[in-house]
């Protein structure tokens, strides 16, 4: 009985652990490329770094991350609303890159939020977009490049802080930088 019941827990981690942690660094490189951002290291180690922790975990139970579960970046209603908010006037132009060099069908604010959680690219856009938009509360003096102002910093302390300040909610008791870090270290 004790067989079976280990088996049956492995199966259902397995299944909630489904997306490789190869997809993820896949789908944040396709992102960043999207929104012509793929320079940006920094942001990119955060992206990756922020699906970690917020769904990273190995279906066998050991100590390395290996997959994610479904909306690895752990996207919000109330925050695809703010990203696909046409009066949110700074994420123009990031918005009508996703819409032109994605090929999209229909722009960005029409993207279902079911669309977004469940498909890990555009998770990663919806992440980056978060990101952006909260680091850059200027608005519009820099629609040019809104990216130049999120200045992500460069070594994993100083991310798990920000991380905690700008994408994590106050409701979780888990979140903090120093579990991102050691998360983040596996």
């Amino acid at each position: 009985m004790k067989l079976l019941l280990e088996r049956w827990n492995s199966f259902l981690n397995e299944q909630r652990y489904s997306i490789p942690h190869s997809t993820i660094v896949a789908s944040v490189n396709r992102a960043l490329q999207i929104l012509g951002l793929s320079s940006n290291t920094n942001l990119r180690n955060f992206l990756i770094e922020i699906a970690i922790m917020e769904s990273g975990g190995n279906p066998k139970g050991i100590s390395k991350i290996t997959h994610h579960v479904q909306n690895p970046f752990q996207i919000t209603g109330p925050a695809i609303s703010v990203i696909q908010n046409l009066n949110v006037k700074k994420l123009d132009v990031l918005r009508d890159r996703i819409y032109k060099n994605a090929k999209m069908a229909q722009p960005w604010h029409k993207q279902s939020e079911q669309e977004i959680k469940s498909n890990v690219t555009m998770g990663a856009l919806a992440a980056a977009l978060l990101i952006i938009h909260k680091m850059n509360p200027r608005g519009v003096e820099n629609l040019k490049n809104p990216a130049l102002d999120a200045v992500i910093p460069g070594n994993l302390k100083s991310r798990a802080a920000l991380w905690k300040t700008i994408y994590n909610t106050a409701q979780d008791p888990h979140g903090t930088p120093e579990i991102y870090i050691k998360k983040n270290s596996l």
